[in-house]
């Protein structure tokens, strides 16, 4: 077997510890590089490595004149070298194996939230790429989910500043019945977190449904 992101030769001494253990997708190489933090002061909050100047991250500051919070936000990767090509590989040449290698970040524990809520990608998105890069790693890692946020065709969000991004229409609707969100603990999982800005846009979506509380998880901070 190969390492999905080396393609170099997995080498691992079996013992008996790990005679019967399916071989992970990745060498000790790249997992160790892959699970490396780029040193620096980060937000408590949202992981982002802040600024020297900065008392306090002014994203979160941006965010919460603006939007409701979640009650925590947990990131599995930091955005470096090697996690770049990775997510550049994974979403935008077609290599979706590549989500067993995220997969194996995710701990089971996040399959103990009542309900389950990937950031959707729009039909255009979805016919240019031809899979859902957060799904397919949860199917990946054998979580269920819920589809009940879809998403209207919009701009790319790159091109935009914050306000920008902020002041244009949410893109995010719900369709599912209240009685689906009300009083339940909610986790929203998104590919990679920058701004905040669509994950805080489609959490204003899903407290209007009133739930018992909304955690956030995503698979890398930018």
């Amino acid at each position: 077997m190969i390492c999905y992101f080396c393609h170099e030769a997995l080498m691992e001494e079996v013992d008996i510890a790990n005679l019967f253990k399916r071989q992970g997708p990745l060498c000790h190489k790249c997992r160790g590089e892959l699970s490396r933090w780029r040193a620096g002061r980060r937000c408590d909050f949202c992981h982002r490595l802040m600024e020297e100047q900065e008392t306090k991250c002014l994203d979160c500051l941006f965010l919460s004149g603006r939007f409701q919070p979640p009650n925590s936000i947990t990131c599995l990767l930091d955005y470096h070298g090697t996690a770049k090509m990775l997510f550049h590989r994974y979403k935008f040449t077609g290599d979706c194996a590549l989500a067993e290698v995220l997969a194996m970040f995710l701990d089971r524990r996040f399959g103990e939230y009542e309900v389950i809520i990937p950031i959707p990608i729009s039909r255009t998105r979805m016919k240019e790429r031809g899979y859902n890069q957060t799904t397919m790693v949860l199917d990946a890692k054998g979580l269920r989910y819920s589809d009940f946020l879809e998403t209207d065709e919009r701009q790319r969000q790159s091109g935009l500043g914050k306000v920008a991004r902020a002041q244009g229409e949410n893109p995010f609707h719900l369709n599912c019945r209240r009685e689906g969100l009300a009083d339940k603990r909610i986790l929203v999982i998104d590919d990679i977190y920058t701004t905040g800005m669509t994950v805080h846009q489609a959490l204003e979506k899903l407290y209007t449904f009133s739930p018992a509380s909304i955690d956030v998880l995503t698979f890398s901070k930018a």
